[in-house]
């Protein structure tokens, strides 16, 4: 899953991997002689001493386990996808996305940049230590000239670093058996038992663990060199794998050793009791150089390729030219001189230890954004996420990173805390910084799937048309113009609430025409994109337009959602229409057989009719009202809420709303300004005036909202005038009817879901009598029948077991007949539950969900 974007080409070349690193050196190695550093020669008997064996067995058991349950996520990941350079950014990058994925590939980078310094630090205090000299500034002399001979190791390609590192290895090979030789004489096994129970004084678990966890921070050392392995999905598993395999069992050999070896008090006062321990001190010595060497070397190698993959994926445009590499094996060489100098730096600034929480706070983000990355693409149910790591499951994703969360707050919760906000400031600025998409990754399966439970939870409730939001399907004609007008206005009435899907119909058949409608598609796509329209595109073949519009209106929407609004462009002053009528806006009897249409599928239906001075006031910034021109209830409220719904746009925002009623009843007037008010909408009634008086009246609208009817084929606004003569007086008006009853104010104890309810639970407890009546007739009518074969028909006990039977017979039918009364009841309240008679011709339904439905019950 490489970068699709065509200007990241030269970071492509990194996706598929060239480099010639195996396994072993190329993961397993610098993983392992990370884990093995300078806790297990300095830090491990004193976390020992301080809590005893059983709390450290229990110390190491939970960090293995954060390392162990990350591996499994990184395993799903790497096994899912062909790896490309930059080690946990590509893996994060290419699950949760590029802002995500640049904000933890920064930090990470940074983190381990620092480190080179950290452990040339360490470096150069062992060495000043082993030659016995008490100079401040030696070593930090000892780790710049360390920083320098790295960047030369680092130049000449990972090939040299790694064969370099099998000498670090050796080194640490030959002092932890130099620590065995000299221990093993030492261990007593009552000392050992002694060790069990914690020591008093000593530091609380949390303290210890958190002097501990460092240790098995560098298991993903060797992921970072993904670019330069041959089979990284494999080699990323199973190195790591066994590199944590291979540590936890020294750390428990030595912990172990340790226990035995020499009691609790001592381990805790004396933390290089390794050397003393050894066959001889020189053997630990050279341990803790290796240890040091070997980390920092990891770091100055992992470091730059994830910072090459960062640039050459153009997150950033300052670091594109540190995407470059040299040679056959890209190696990052202009990353490798930032690295250098930000490690020198580091050196250089003296105390490092308000600086060392945080970088192991980024290493411990890194590792649950693996673990949340992993958990996100399997939950989204993601049709491309098919891991061929056999032993992967999402709880254990989960668990991983509520643990690395957990380790974050027991080590150090304030720089837990700074690190999450420079991680999430970082993300906040890539969100807004990348404009468009490189990569496909996990984000539109977590959405997808979002969506799917929405619809389904929308699918199980009902607001009883308390939220109603326009869900609308805007029919737009071929000129360009009115195009963008008509897209625009659906987009005032959508309020930010709403869904709008543009629509074009292409009228005509056959492969010619739908490559037509292809392209159509992608050029709306364009001017949607352009327009920086939230709508859907949507274009249609149809043999006419009638039929385009109905299938449509009936097609379109998803479970819950449903169109409830078309909009159509009427006829703009003047441009007469084409005369081959092959457009929306083509003859006018065809364009009011369309709307037509859309009203009898019960849709309300909006035509737009506007002159080009009422487009220019606007344009002009215009003052004036929104008119609502009310003549009955219900095209009245759904008016007066579209209009509100405008207001909730920059392009309305603050206008007032004007409502005039049609008619000269006073009572009238008070009645609708009472029905507007309970509604919370901002409108006034201003009077009622004659419905000749509607050009007049609404005149000084910058906005005018009408009703509009339908007779013959014909559009016809207030007082029947045709829908040009009244937009050519007023300028910008929408005309519209509705279909569909729009309640203003539903409370939430207003609506009947209560008395639904109440009624399906006695129907669904009538039915289940019922039921149990019949089960209880039939058995008593088989009972009378075996009993009557078995006496004859004249005995009287048979004679008793009949009226029985008979009697439960009569009981059962008059509880069906109360079960079928109270569905009855339901039916009116919730006309979803009706059950009616269907020609055979069209439907034949299933008698089994006829019958579920009786009894109140469903498979589901």
């Amino acid at each position: 899953m490489g970068a699709t974007n065509s200007t990241a080409d030269d970071g492509d070349a990194a996706a598929t991997p060239t480099g010639g690193l195996g396994t072993f050196g190329g993961v397993f190695t610098p993983s392992v002689l990370t884990i093995l550093g300078l806790v297990l020669f300095l830090r491990l008997g004193f976390v020992t001493g301080n809590v005893g064996l059983t709390r450290m067995l229990l110390i190491l058991f939970a960090a293995t386990s954060v390392s162990i349950l990350t591996t499994i996520s990184l395993a799903a990941i790497a096994t899912n996808l062909r790896v490309g350079g930059g080690g946990v950014y590509y893996l994060i990058s290419r699950t949760l996305g590029p802002a995500f994925g640049g904000a933890i590939g920064l930090v990470l980078y940074l983190a381990m940049s620092v480190s080179v310094a950290f452990y040339a630090i360490g470096l150069g205090e062992a060495v000043a230590s082993v030659v016995g000299s008490d100079s401040a500034s030696l070593p930090r002399l000892i780790a710049a000239v360390t920083i320098v001979l790295l960047l030369g190791l680092a130049w000449l390609g990972a090939d040299i670093a790694t064969r370099f590192q099998y000498v670090v290895m050796v080194c640490l090979i030959v002092a932890i058996v130099g620590y065995v030789v000299g221990v093993v004489p030492d261990m007593e096994t009552s000392r050992l038992r002694d060790s069990f129970a914690a020591p008093s004084g000593g530091e609380p678990f949390w303290v210890a663990f958190a002097i501990f966890f460092p240790a098995i921070t560098g298991f993903t050392q060797g992921v970072a060199m993904s670019g330069d392995l041959k089979t990284p999905s494999r080699s990323i598993t199973r190195g790591t794998f066994a590199a944590i395999g291979l540590s936890t069992v020294v750390y428990l050999f030595v912990i172990f050793t340790f226990a035995a070896a020499v009691p609790l008090g001592e381990l805790r006062d004396d933390t290089a009791i390794m050397r003393r321990l050894a066959v001889a001190p020189a053997f630990v010595d050279v341990g803790v150089i290796a240890a040091t060497l070997s980390s920092a070397i990891a770091s100055m190698l992992g470091g730059p390729r994830t910072l090459q993959r960062l640039a050459a994926d153009r997150l950033v445009a300052r670091l594109e030219p540190l995407g470059v590499g040299a040679g056959p094996d890209d190696n990052p060489r202009r990353a490798v001189l930032l690295t250098t100098g930000i490690a020198l730096v580091t050196v250089a600034l003296g105390d490092l230890d308000l600086v060392a929480p945080v970088i192991s706070m980024f290493f411990l983000a890194s590792y649950g954004l693996i673990n949340f990355a992993t958990y996100n693409e399997a939950r989204a149910q993601s049709t491309s996420f098919r891991p061929t790591f056999r032993f992967f499951d999402w709880r254990l994703s989960l668990l991983g990173t509520l643990a690395c969360l957990g380790a974050i707050l027991a080590i150090d919760p304030v720089a837990g805390a700074f690190a999450a906000v420079a991680v999430f400031a970082l993300y906040t600025w890539l969100e807004r910084s990348i404009s468009a998409s490189r990569w496909a990754d996990s984000t539109r399966g977590h959405q997808a799937a979002r969506v799917r439970t929405g619809l389904q939870q929308m699918a199980e409730s009902s607001d009883a048309g308390r939220d109603w939001r326009p869900v609308t399907v805007a029919f737009v004609p071929r000129d360009p113009g009115r195009r963008e007008r008509l897209v625009r206005l659906a987009g005032w009435f959508e309020g930010g609430a709403g869904f709008t899907t543009v629509t074009r119909i292409v009228r005509g058949r056959g492969p010619i025409v739908r490559r037509h409608a292809s392209s159509v598609d992608r050029e709306l796509a364009r001017e949607l994109s352009f327009a920086d329209s939230a709508a859907y595109h949507r274009v249609l073949v149809a043999d006419d337009l009638d039929d385009g519009v109905a299938a449509m209106i009936q097609a379109h929407g998803l479970g819950p959602l449903r169109t409830n609004l078309a909009l159509f462009s009427g006829a703009d002053i003047g441009q007469s229409a084409p005369p081959d009528g092959d457009d929306l806006d083509g003859l006018a009897a065809e364009r009011g057989t369309m709307v037509q249409t859309a009203l009898r599928f019960g849709i309300n239906v909006g035509v737009l009719s506007a002159s080009e001075s009422g487009w220019r006031a606007l344009d002009d910034h215009a003052d004036g009202p929104i008119a609502v021109w009310w003549t009955d209830d219900r095209t009245g409220r759904l008016l007066t809420l579209l209009a509100w719904m405008c207001t909730r746009t920059p392009d309305w925002s603050g206008r007032a709303i004007e409502v005039h009623l049609v008619g000269d009843d006073p009572q009238r007037s008070v009645d609708v300004q009472r029905q507007i008010d309970d509604a919370r909408l901002p409108a006034t009634v201003v009077g009622a005036v004659d419905p000749d008086d509607f050009v007049e009246a609404t005149s000084a609208a910058a906005f005018v909202l009408a009703p509009l009817r339908v007779r013959h084929g014909r559009l016809l606004g207030p007082a029947d005038r045709s829908l040009s003569e009244l937009s050519e007086r007023l300028g910008l008006v929408v005309f519209v009817q509705a279909a569909a009853e729009v309640a203003l104010d539903v409370q939430p104890d207003d609506a009947p879901l209560a008395l639904v309810a109440d009624a399906r639970e006695r129907a669904e407890a009538a039915a289940s009598r019922a039921e149990e009546l019949d089960g209880e007739a039939s058995r008593l009518m088989v009972a009378a029948e075996m009993l009557r074969i078995e006496l004859g028909s004249e005995d009287p006990s048979v004679t008793e077991a009949v009226e029985a039977s008979a009697a439960a017979q009569r009981t059962y039918l008059d509880a069906r007949a109360r079960a079928e009364e109270a569905w009855r009841i339901v039916a009116e309240l919730d006309p979803s539950e009706k059950v009616e008679a269907v020609d055979p011709s069209v439907w034949v339904p299933a008698d089994e969900v006829r019958s579920a439905f009786r009894r109140g019950g469903s498979r589901r």
